[in-house]
């Protein structure tokens, strides 16, 4: 048999053992590294008998957590110091949902020995350890977390109330225009969309807006303005939009916030400021008229009065005369209108009787009404002394009429109608108390409702359609009452028709007659200097004033008017001057009178107002004034009484 040696064969070496296998039997082998594991932990651990809600383990986390030193915790039950259960009962249902479910991940509250809460996010397992069924809770204290989420929400609350404060209304929106955000005022104009795309919760579109500003702030980072509008229940809405880029921590754009401002109030100022200047405009324009007016009306007036003061009582030109004056009065009181309307002209007010102020503008109505209305006048049996500017009476009429016929496009009837009443101040609702002259005009068209009668006497407010109305008429006819002393009502419904009813203070004194019988014309022989530049006019004065035996010296302008005073100072008595020339104005004339002759009586005249004269350096205080038009018997007893 050979000896042959045999070969041995390379002993096995063993394998490893996996990691999970290997701290399995460092642990089974040394519980105390399990111990050590375990204590390592930044969360509190509990072993719970879930049966009894008993303590069975826990780790130095849940001891420091909650203040219970060694083994204090061990044998307690969970409800003792768990918020989320506070009982056996509870605790039984507690852990059979949490079996059903197969864990548990909560927030909740632990009481700390001290009283003190301490706020937990709790994770609950059930596993099987020798046999048994038990229940593990990992407690990971949240306080910072919750700090932090106080902190963040108070931040947010205090965004939120600067953002809804602004007043505009503001939306966040990414890239895709979804709305992430909105403020209070705007939720509460257009309604909570958050979540939604701008568009189809706006403009109920299914793509984008055209010329939709985010899109441009998208593109060029920029931020972009414009104004724009849009018709809604209310009315026309005017809104500034403006849209900025929203950017990450990198600068990239990933959304962008638009600002919305309602700026219909401010176009509505705009408009009423344009309005306002356009009115100022055309009161200049219509003072100048005034103005010219005047000047005319001088000299119908006179030479009508001069015929008047020719003619015989009775004959058959004089009827022709008289209606040639009342015409011509009417006249100048339309242009005290219009100064008054350019705000330029104060009321020149007397006692009169309002029944006759309704029966002399009746005629001049009749044909503003036209065919299809009846104009129906109801008069007090007695007279109605007010006192009152007659033209600015006639104005409001004029307004409210043309008012009440604007209501009837399909015809239908006003009334005036005048009475006296004694109103209680207790129950007067809005009205004057005491003794009243009541003026009402009622129409039977279309009528109102409660909040345009609210806003009827506003300013540039009308119910017309544009370009048939300023929204002026009622609201100077209010103005006029108010100066009166006097109060304007409105009673309306809608189909109805209105009532606009005006209360004045009754004046007890009987009114004055608004043309005085024609008495003899005061004379003398002195002499006048007479400075005017409207020919016409001139050529009247000097007729009037050589008509009551006047010598007259005359002029056409202020230097001339110097000049010829100059060669006839030693006689001329008093300056009769217009105020408004060309060369030298009436003001600086005087001046120059007075520095050769101090003391000298000036009698001024104008066709403007006495606030233009003021302006222009003729004192309203201690100076003989006559506005135009001026008829004859008024200017010779003026001059009477100044050389008297």
């Amino acid at each position: 048999m050979n000896d042959r040696k045999k070969k041995k064969t390379p002993a096995r070496r063993s394998r490893p053992a996996s990691g999970a296998a290997a701290g399995a039997l460092l642990i089974q082998n040394d519980p105390s590294l399990f111990t050590a594991l375990i204590n390592q932990s930044n969360d509190a651990i509990f072993i719970v008998d879930p049966e009894t809600a008993a303590i069975l383990y826990v780790n130095d986390k849940a001891r420091s957590n909650l203040g219970y030193p060694g083994d204090v915790l061990l044998g307690m039950k969970i409800h003792e110091f768990a918020a989320n259960v506070k009982s056996d009962q509870e605790w039984t249902a507690w852990v059979g949902r949490v079996k059903a479910a197969g864990s548990a991940f909560i927030e909740t509250e632990q009481r700390r020995k001290d009283g003190s809460r301490l706020p937990v996010e709790v994770n609950v397992r059930f596993v099987t350890l020798a046999g048994g069924e038990f229940m593990i809770s990992v407690a990971r204290d949240i306080t910072e977390r919750k700090q932090a989420e106080k902190s963040l929400r108070e931040e947010r609350n205090k965004l939120e109330a600067v953002m809804s404060a602004i007043g505009d209304g503001i939306t966040v929106q990414d890239r895709e225009f979804r709305i992430l955000y909105q403020n209070a005022p705007h939720r509460e104009k257009q309604g909570d969309h958050a979540g939604e795309f701008c568009y189809r919760a706006y403009q109920h579109r299914d793509q984008i807006c055209k010329g939709c500003l985010l899109v441009t702030c998208f593109a060029d980072g920029r931020v972009h303005r414009r104004e724009t509008s849009a018709v809604t229940e209310q009315g026309t809405l005017h809104m500034e939009v403006s849209a900025s880029p929203l950017r990450d921590a990198e600068g990239r754009i990933v959304g962008g916030i638009e600002v919305v401002r309602d700026i219909t109030e401010r176009k509505s100022l705009e408009e009423q400021l344009l309005h306002a200047q356009k009115m100022e405009a055309v009161g200049q324009l219509a003072s100048g008229v005034a103005h010219d007016f005047n000047n005319v009306l001088t000299a119908i007036i006179g030479y009508a009065n001069l015929l008047q003061m020719e003619a015989k009582d009775g004959g058959p030109g004089r009827p022709y005369i008289d209606q040639v004056l009342a015409s011509a009065e009417r006249a100048s009181k339309l242009t005290r209108s219009l100064l008054t309307f350019s705000r330029k002209q104060t009321m020149q007010m007397k006692a009169l009787d309002l029944n006759g102020i309704v029966r002399g503008i009746d005629k001049l109505l009749r044909p503003l009404m036209g065919e299809d209305i009846e104009l129906r006048t109801v008069l007090a049996a007695s007279a109605l002394t007010v006192m009152a500017d007659s033209g600015q009476i006639e104005q409001v009429l004029m307004n409210l009429a043309s008012n009440a016929r604007d209501a009837m496009p399909q015809g239908g009837r006003v009334t005036i109608k005048t009475s006296l009443a004694d109103i209680d101040p207790d129950e007067a609702g809005g009205q004057r108390g005491g003794r009243s002259v009541l003026l009402s005009v009622t129409d039977t068209g279309t009528g109102m409702d409660k909040e345009t009668q609210k806003r009827i006497f506003d300013p540039f407010f009308t119910t017309k359609e544009q370009g048939r109305g300023t929204g002026l008429g009622l609201a100077m006819a209010y103005g006029i009452v108010r100066q009166h002393q006097g109060t304007i009502q409105v009673s309306s419904k809608p189909g109805s028709g209105t009532t606009f009813t005006i209360a004045l203070p009754y004046h007890a004194a009987a009114p004055n007659p608004e043309r005085p019988a024609v008495a003899p014309l005061p004379g003398g022989n002195e002499t006048v200097l007479l400075v005017e530049d409207e020919a016409v006019v001139r050529r009247l004065l000097k007729l009037v004033l050589e008509y009551a035996g006047y010598a007259v010296v005359e002029a056409a302008d202020g230097e001339e008017g110097f000049a010829r005073f100059l060669e006839h100072q030693g006689v001329i008595r008093l300056v009769l001057t217009d105020v408004i020339m060309p060369k030298k104005n009436g003001r600086e004339l005087y001046e120059s009178i007075s520095a050769v002759r101090p003391g000298i009586k000036a009698l001024f005249m104008s066709g403007y107002s006495a606030e233009i004269m003021q302006s222009r350096g003729i004192p309203d205080q201690g100076t003989h004034y006559l506005p135009k038009p001026v008829a004859p018997d008024t200017l010779l007893r003026k001059i009477r009484t100044m050389l008297d």
